[in-house]
């Protein structure tokens, strides 16, 4: 019977890769994901537009302990030449989330077709645009998703661990994930007279040069933190002064003081640009994802199975990452657990890192993966 889920998971992983759809636009996925619950007998329920979520019941009374895959894709150019290549130009599931819908619905079929015996009940949900803030888990919530669960727990594929490999972290573990958005406006003019004109491309250099100066000088020394320009646009010709640029970027803070600092800083380095050259400027920062933090027992739990499972020089413990992630806004409601499964082969020559258009996965670890969410959730109904 395991052979058989493994096939499963794998063909459904590869059928999915090969269809990658963008967040909140996850029709096909969705539906594709409805079918194979109803094949197995379970009564899926749509919600957040294409979330979806079923119950797997015990016999008998227990906890309901809520297993999440997020189901979108990234806005990436696959460059792999594989039979599962993404059909869908300019889409790809460079993130794994094709590997983790594949391995929950390995999971529902797992505890359906094996007639597991246990009590309580396993929800499984699938949850939309994880890729895009605000991100789909706060809609899942709004629409019900966590009523009478106990306690939720999530995997994510990662490149850093060889497969095989699981990865756990108790307390924090991502970071508050904010976006910022700034227009620089200057006065246009030719460049062999920059005096008779507000150069926006200088002033924009200025401020993307001070901004270093936040992490090292404003925001503790003690807290990790980073802040990242990301894009960069103004300008027209050679020869001609800019009159504006526009510029956005990520702040990553783990702390809420540092995250409310950056915001403010950011500010106060704009309106002294203004003050020193003249330029008006639009700010706009929006609050992201915040810190995920796991749930110290049941993170304990986490770490024995995994060391049943695959032994202990395999589970290793993660440092807390800036990487942001809406399984948080779960975490804030309910007890759980969010843990890293190695993906990465290098005698396969699977070593990209996630998000990049070379991504892929070795797909052993989906057996991995399956088991373990097994042996989490069904033991966590008995907690």
């Amino acid at each position: 019977m395991e052979s058989e889920i493994e096939e499963y998971t794998v063909q459904i992983r590869r059928y999915i890769h090969a269809r990658p759809e963008l967040s909140f636009k996850e029709e096909k996925t969705s539906e594709f994901i409805v079918n194979e619950l109803k094949k197995m007998g379970l009564a899926p329920v749509r919600i957040a537009g294409t979330g979806v979520y079923a119950d797997i019941k015990g016999d008998g009374k227990g906890k309901t302990v809520a297993v999440r895959a997020d189901i979108d894709a990234l806005p990436v150019q696959e460059v792999n030449d594989k039979e599962y290549k993404s059909i869908n130009d300019g889409i790809m599931h460079a993130c794994g989330h094709d590997a983790h819908t594949a391995m929950v619905l390995g999971l529902a079929k797992k505890l359906t077709s094996e007639k597991t015996k246990f009590t309580g009940t396993i929800r499984v949900f699938f949850q939309p645009a994880e890729e895009n803030p605000p991100g789909g888990a706060i809609k899942m919530i709004e629409d019900g998703l966590l009523n009478n669960v106990d306690y939720v727990i999530g995997q994510h594929v990662d490149s850093r661990l060889p497969s095989g490999y699981v990865g756990y972290r108790s307390g924090a573990v991502s970071a508050n994930s904010d976006t910022f958005y700034i227009k620089i406006k200057g006065k246009g003019g030719h460049g062999s007279m920059p005096e008779r004109g507000i150069d926006a491309i200088y002033v924009a250099s200025q401020f993307v040069v001070m901004l270093q100066s936040v992490v090292s000088r404003i925001l503790s020394q003690t807290s990790a933190s980073a802040i990242t320009v990301g894009t960069f646009n103004g300008g027209y010709r050679h020869n001609v002064l800019a009159d504006k640029v526009d510029l956005s970027g990520t702040v990553r803070t783990v702390s809420q003081d540092d995250r409310d600092k950056a915001k403010e800083s950011i500010e106060h380095i704009m309106n002294g640009l203004k003050a020193a050259y003249g330029i008006d400027f639009e700010y706009v920062y929006e609050y992201g994802y915040p810190v995920m933090v796991n749930d110290p027992y049941v993170t304990s739990i986490l770490k024995e199975e995994a060391e049943n499972l695959i032994g202990k020089d395999r589970v290793v413990e993660v440092n807390q990452a800036l990487g942001g992630e809406d399984f948080g806004y779960y975490l804030q409601q309910r007890k759980g657990t969010f843990y890293r499964l190695g993906i990465s082969n290098k005698e396969k020559g699977i070593t990209a890192p996630n998000h990049s258009p070379e991504f892929d996965i070795d797909e052993t670890s989906l057996e991995t993966g399956v088991n373990l969410l097994a042996k989490l959730a069904l033991r966590l109904t008995q907690s």
